[in-house]
């Protein structure tokens, strides 16, 4: 990447973090006016991937499905979650639903693998209601992410300033921030696996691209990447893994949902117990984009690192 092109990025991460700055003085309705104004220049602006959105959406739903109000509402939504950051805890908090299958992780004392999604639902909404009703979350993110933008590399810039600016503000929610690290680490996996013998709850998300092996699976009429990695350690640890989606309220509001646990069929092979859990995660997440499509953040992503076959890009 040219050192043109290095800055103008760092000078864009910059610029949300300044936009988060003034977020903060906004009251509700004003922040929202302007993740909707943002999200209507983005929409205007990126035509490439504005087509890639309205490719997926049509390869997803047909293309008899009206697409212009979902793709409009999916480049709001990037910055109705961007700008949930500057958002205080809601005072009458967030409906949980599921709280049961922690409860019942953490009696078992093995701890807990949740799997929220990176680009559907309120993540940073989810573990400040975790934080409220006493779950002490510690949040991995992967290597190159800066509080929900996917950053692509590492630079002074995003390390000295981004990246803190991120993990100060989710720490004030959050037991701690791990970054995942670039490489199989086995050091890494043994953090995690210490972790969990002493019955933490480990937060990730499920469609995350975070890790040096993938599995390519179908997912919203597109072949899509996931991640293995946590289905290993939680076959490793015995902790369950439970999928978490924080969504709009029916009245107002929001809630969060814990899934019961993803079934891990300790009879088959390894590689078939990888594939089926993740299979199972992924029909989960899928039924709720297609309930919410509108709220789907990563459109734009589905299929990205294949080739025309479907075959991991080289």
């Amino acid at each position: 990447m040219s050192e043109r092109l290095i800055v103008a990025k760092d000078l864009y991460y910059l610029s949300v973090v300044a936009l988060l700055a003034v977020g903060d003085r906004l009251p509700p309705r004003a922040r929202d006016r302007l993740a909707g104004a943002l999200g209507g220049l983005a929409y205007h602006t990126s035509r490439a991937k504005r087509h890639l959105v309205e490719s997926n959406v049509a390869k997803a739903f047909g293309p008899d499905r009206e697409r212009a109000g979902i793709v409009r509402a999916a480049f709001r939504e990037v910055w109705r979650e961007m700008l949930s950051w500057s958002e205080p805890p809601p005072r009458d908090g967030v409906a949980i639903v599921g709280l049961e299958h922690l409860r019942r992780a953490h009696d078992a004392g093995r701890g807990a693998i949740l799997w929220e999604s990176a680009g559907f639902g309120r993540r940073f909404l989810a573990k400040q209601a975790l934080h409220a009703v006493g779950v002490a979350v510690h949040q991995i993110h992967g290597p190159n992410n800066l509080g929900g933008l996917l950053a692509d590399g590492r630079t002074r810039v995003r390390d000295a300033l981004v990246r803190r600016f991120f993990d100060r503000r989710e720490r004030r929610f959050v037991a701690d921030v791990i970054d995942l690290p670039d490489s199989d680490s086995l050091a890494f996996t043994r953090d995690l696996l210490r972790r969990l013998a002493r019955n933490a709850v480990l937060c990730i998300s499920g469609d995350g691209r975070g890790g040096q092996r993938l599995v390519p699976l179908r997912f919203l009429g597109r072949t899509t990447l996931f991640a293995p990695g946590m289905v290993s350690l939680a076959r490793l640890s015995g902790a369950p893994l439970l999928p978490a989606f924080c969504l709009p309220g029916n009245g107002g509001g929001h809630r969060l949902v814990i899934e019961p646990p993803i079934r891990i069929e300790r009879q088959a092979e390894r590689e078939e117990q990888v594939r089926d859990a993740l299979e199972q995660y992924a029909a989960l997440l899928e039924a709720r984009i297609r309930r919410h499509p509108e709220l789907y953040r990563n459109w734009h992503l589905l299929g990205e690192l294949l080739d025309d076959r479907g075959e991991l890009a080289r």
